[in-house]
């Protein structure tokens, strides 16, 4: 065989090899997302959830190029959702919207068709709004310290409504109750809507509820805040102190709202969209539009928002079983 028969045998036998490398460079290469990515939201449209995660859909459907479908999965404090996106494909094509529900069911679920954090893969925290205590306008208690002096003047006769057993209204009024040595009744509600017209209407004396919801009554005069729940005073509410300057601290029950994929979605994929969470987070017009929802950009990574989500479960976890809170 002359010199060039076999230089051109050489270069057939190594040409499958050669296209073998050159497609998996292009597939390596290719575009993501090349189709619609799912994100659900745990929670009916409408609501504060709904709104944020709508406004993070849209930054990074801007970001993608690709359509971001909402999907709006009621159902168990979110754990609906939660469930659909656990066992999706980890190709990163199905998102799920998470608050601190998903943390706070963990720890009153002992059962959970999924693992927390290690069924999913998360991306990242977009916004966090914080918990307070109010009372209604029409109260006498000017500040949490007369608020303690009545519930220890009869004990069980105050009453607090929240929007749901093992929500963090009724997590933050719970160790509020802790942390003051008081005893206060809790009633839950079905929503904000009807737990608002109680108090409002003089039917339930104090609420433990997040800034997000309250905005309208409170600039309408007829709810007063009286603490955080939570370590950083409220933006819109500058003058309203924490339960840590009171002398109280407890744990923050204040919501968080972020992006997680399944469990096995790739570390490039993860990060990836990390860094499209976080420039969409870092927007001038993400704060303005969370802004109407007393909601303020927050983000942290993976890494980070995987540590908290542990954390969290580990804290609350603990304080459902010492405190008597299980699921309904």
């Amino acid at each position: 065989m002359n010199t060039t028969a076999a230089a051109t045998r050489r270069a057939m036998l190594a040409l499958p090899g050669l296209l073998t490398a050159t497609l998996g460079r292009a597939q390596a290469q290719a575009p993501w997302p090349d189709r619609p990515v799912r994100l659900l939201i745990g929670y009916p449209p409408g609501g504060p959830t709904d709104f944020i995660g709508r406004l993070a859909a849209a930054g990074l459907q801007s970001a993608w190029g690709q359509t971001v479908v909402v999907e709006n999965r009621a159902g168990a404090s979110s754990s609906v959702a939660a469930e659909v996106v656990a066992r999706a494909a980890p190709d990163g094509l199905t998102l799920f919207f998470a608050s601190n529900a998903v943390v706070l069911n963990a720890a009153v679920h002992p059962n959970l068709p999924y693992a927390l954090p290690d069924g999913f893969a998360p991306i990242g925290t977009f916004c966090t709004a914080p918990n307070l205590f109010w009372c209604a306008a029409d109260q006498p208690w000017r500040d949490l310290g007369a608020v303690a002096a009545a519930a220890r003047a009869q004990p069980g006769a105050l009453a607090y409504g929240s929007t749901g057993v093992g929500g963090t209204g009724h997590f933050g009024g719970e160790t509020l109750c802790r942390a003051l040595g008081i005893s206060l009744s809790h009633v839950p509600y079905r929503g904000t809507a009807p737990l608002l017209q109680d108090v409002i209407g003089g039917r339930v004396p104090l609420l433990a509820h997040g800034m997000a919801g309250a905005v309208g009554p409170y600039q309408a005069g007829q709810i007063r805040p009286l603490a955080v729940l939570g370590p950083k005073r409220a933006p819109e509410l500058p003058e309203v102190p924490t339960m840590a300057e009171l002398g109280h601290p407890v744990p923050d029950s204040g919501l968080w709202f972020g992006i997680m994929a399944p469990a096995g979605t790739p570390g490039p994929l993860v990060s990836h969209m990390a860094r499209d969470l976080e420039a969409v987070t870092g927007s001038a017009e993400t704060r303005t539009k969370l802004a109407t929802q007393a909601a303020v950009p927050d983000f942290t990574g993976p890494q980070a928002f995987a540590a908290r989500i542990r954390a969290e479960v580990a804290t609350w976890r603990e304080i459902a079983q010492s405190m008597g809170i299980k699921a309904e």
